[in-house]
């Protein structure tokens, strides 16, 4: 129940959730106080702001779309417990250019340590590489998110001084930022400590100016070189003063964050597993937030990064995986499902795994359709909860193609038409559902050019050799023979003709992975492959006409 009357859980909804979501959003909607100081009590909110953001000076890659993904769920659960809820995206674009990507001319290193938002576009298509990177991304990540999301860029709101309040109280009170700083370091702050870095007023860098010192509110610097992990951000020289209030620069970061939560009335935020540490940059901006802004620092939501088959994703290991690539073979639901399951379990994606993320999926959407049930209703309460979350905006029986069988038909026809024909046969046709299945047979053929492993891929013999013919028993040519004549005699269903399959074994009294073992060498030179009554149904005649001649 909401704090307040200004909300009631859903009549529906089980009164002690197991998903994750739903007990953060309680979490949001009943505390009562401060963290840090208990005599504080938390105001009441109109409306409970949600905040996820991205860097743009880094590989805007799926992992990026985890925290969107999850504070998406957070909003969707606190709509459902019937109080109101935004959901902000916030573009750290005041970052500095790092170092000069893959693709980018190198002439770009002169950019090192200027905020994205002043580097050109290399492409010249947008005001700059910032906005190039953001609108191609957003164009991304709408798709993966069924709520609305506002979006601001941080380099507009420094820019139209939305921040001078929270910049004001900053310098106010510096020497209590010090003092919770302090408490979180083992060494001493730096001499001259600024809480503001200003951008340097000859050369437009932000990484390059060093605080020489911060006295009467105004930082004074000197432009040098400034070393990033990998690269260097060349110094001008110059020696400026700054002015926070007037001139373009940002807070830093411990005090920038905790000063966004204020800006916008945060009651909710994402960050990965490593800001949960007492010392993490995290709390030491919860505690700015609370003790030195007089905001109550947002309920975080901590989870664990993705790994791409048990490594970390990396640009320079070649595993990186990018929305867009996402998108050529999977749904977005899929990725929803995959980042809904669990926060604090770390994570890894195969694409050798795809078909089996969709049965999950499709599995899911039986559950939830009522088609069916299981004995463990907390369970049943918590997969239906974990589907309704991730399904978007309306959710949809489950096909009664799976991927597999969508990987199998699409290598087997070109033809879309001679897709659908098979489709029929097999039962796995609906004339409804006609958009979602050819959308699924497009991404099983993506899938299959790109990501399959090699025992996904078959290759149907043309004809039957004399070793093949000398390899099977005469029973197992019997029962293939007596297979073609069945099939070819029957309208059967691939239910049915599995059953065939056994009754054609005891008739002729073999054993039924011997007959199996005998079907796949005929028709794939292999010991095992599809359902084989199925790939029977999709063959047709191609398959019977391999075994009649065995």
């Amino acid at each position: 129940m909401a704090k307040n009357g200004k909300g009631s859980a859903k009549q529906d909804k089980p009164d002690s959730s197991l998903f994750w979501a739903d007990q953060i959003a309680d979490e949001i909607i009943n505390r009562k106080d401060f963290h840090y100081d208990k005599s504080k009590k938390v105001p009441e909110f109109k409306e409970f702001v949600v905040k996820t953001s991205a860097s743009l000076s880094g590989v805007l890659h799926i992992g990026r779309l985890s925290d969107t993904i999850r504070s998406a769920s957070v909003h969707k659960a606190l709509l459902d417990a019937g109080v109101k809820s935004r959901l902000i995206w916030v573009s750290e674009d005041m970052d500095p250019l790092r170092k000069v990507p893959k693709g980018i001319p190198p002439e770009y290193e002169k950019y090192l340590g200027t905020p994205v938002t002043e580097v050109p576009d290399p492409d010249g298509c947008h005001k700059s590489y910032a906005d190039h990177h953001r609108e191609e991304y957003l164009r991304v990540i709408d798709q993966f998110v069924d709520s609305n999301m506002d979006k601001f860029s941080m380099r507009e709101e420094y820019k139209k001084g939305n921040f001078r309040e929270q910049i004001k109280k900053i310098i106010d009170n510096a020497e209590n930022v010090k003092d919770i700083l302090r408490k979180y370091r083992d060494s001493e702050l730096p001499k001259g400590w600024s809480p503001f870095t200003p951008i340097c007023e000859n050369c437009g860098k932000i990484a390059t100016p060093s605080i020489t010192k911060f006295e009467d509110g105004k930082v004074h610097y000197l432009c040098q070189d400034y070393k990033f992990q990998t690269t260097t951000a060349k110094g001008c020289g110059h020696k400026g003063v700054a002015d926070p209030l007037k001139d373009p620069g940002k807070l830093m970061w411990k005090s920038e964050w905790a000063s966004q939560w204020d800006r916008w009335n945060v009651c909710s935020e994402g960050a990965g597993k490593e800001y949960q540490v007492p010392n993490s940059a995290f709390w030491v901006n919860a505690e700015i937030c609370e003790k030195v802004l007089e905001f109550p620092h947002p309920v975080p939501i901590f989870y664990e990064h993705l790994m791409i088959d048990n490594k970390k994703m990396s640009a320079s290991l070649g595993n990186v995986v990018y929305p867009s690539e996402w998108l050529e073979v999977a749904t977005p639901e899929l990725l929803r499902l995959f980042y809904n399951k669990r926060l604090m379990k770390t994570r890894s994606f195969s694409w050798t795994d795809l078909p089996k993320l969709y049965d999950e999926f499709d599995h899911l959407a039986e559950l939830f359709s009522g088609n069916k049930k299981m004995d463990n209703v907390k369970k049943e309460e918590h997969i239906h909860r974990l589907f309704d979350i991730s399904h978007g905006k309306k959710a949809r029986k489950p096909l009664k193609m799976r991927f597999s069988h969508a990987v199998l038909v699409s290598q087997l026809f070109e033809k879309e038409q001679d897709m659908i024909d098979a489709l029929k046969k097999t039962g796995h046709w609906e004339e409804d559902k006609k958009k979602e299945i050819i959308d699924r047979l497009d991404k099983a053929n993506a899938w299959l050019r790109k990501y399959a492993p090699e025992d996904a891929i078959y290759e149907l013999q043309s004809d039957v050799s004399e070793e093949m013919r000398n390899n099977l028993s005469d029973k197992q040519k019997k029962a293939l023979h007596l297979a073609a004549d069945k099939a070819r005699d029957n309208d059967y269903t691939e239910e049915e003709l599995h059953n065939e399959f056994y009754r054609i074994c005891e008739e002729l009294d073999i054993p039924i992975k011997d007959f199996f073992k005998g079907a796949y060498m005929v028709l794939l030179k292999r010991e095992r492959g599809p359902k084989l009554a199925s790939f029977i149904l999709t063959l047709g005649e191609r398959a019977l006409e391999l075994f009649r001649n065995v």
